[in-house]
């Protein structure tokens, strides 16, 4: 009899756990107060490894930078005015190249960028890289919905 109550007892708590995991999948991405829709030729929000990932072109230009992809080495490096990141597949380190300075540096993710072989596309999750380049990140629960706010 209490071996029917344990059991029960861990089916129920893997299904909780479950739908939380499910649940907790981004709809959509309010950057500065503006409603950022992915075009679907740029890719869609995914959830992996329990992280929100984004593709990787569409976010970093939609924030004014520029981003350019390495076949070969399976990288990506994104400019913006006062540095360089870049960024490879399935490794947890974004490397930092400011232009004005002599103070390179990396950061580790505790997850990896990926690429989206059917849609040939590089995604990262979006809080680790927003914070990286000075974004403030919020979750909204209720509506699911990823916020990103330029520090000032």
């Amino acid at each position: 009899m209490n071996i029917k109550r344990t059991f029960a007892g861990l089916l129920a708590a893997t299904l909780l756990f479950t739908g939380i995991s499910a649940f907790a999948a981004a709809e959509s991405i309010i950057i500065d107060g503006k409603l950022a829709e992915i075009p679907a030729d740029m890719g869609a929000i995914t959830e992996k490894d329990d992280r929100t990932f984004v593709p990787i072109r569409f976010v970093m230009e939609y924030l004014g930078c520029h981003v350019d992809y390495d076949d070969v080495n399976h990288a990506a490096t994104i400019s913006s005015a006062d540095c360089a990141y870049i960024i490879q597949e399935d490794n947890p380190i974004l490397y930092k190249v400011p232009f004005s300075s002599d103070e390179s540096g990396a950061l580790t993710m505790d997850t990896v960028p990926f690429i989206n072989l059917e849609e040939s596309r590089m995604y990262i999750p979006i809080r680790f890289l927003a914070e990286a380049i000075g974004y403030t990140v919020g979750w909204d629960e209720a509506t699911q919905t990823v916020t990103l706010i330029a520090e000032k």
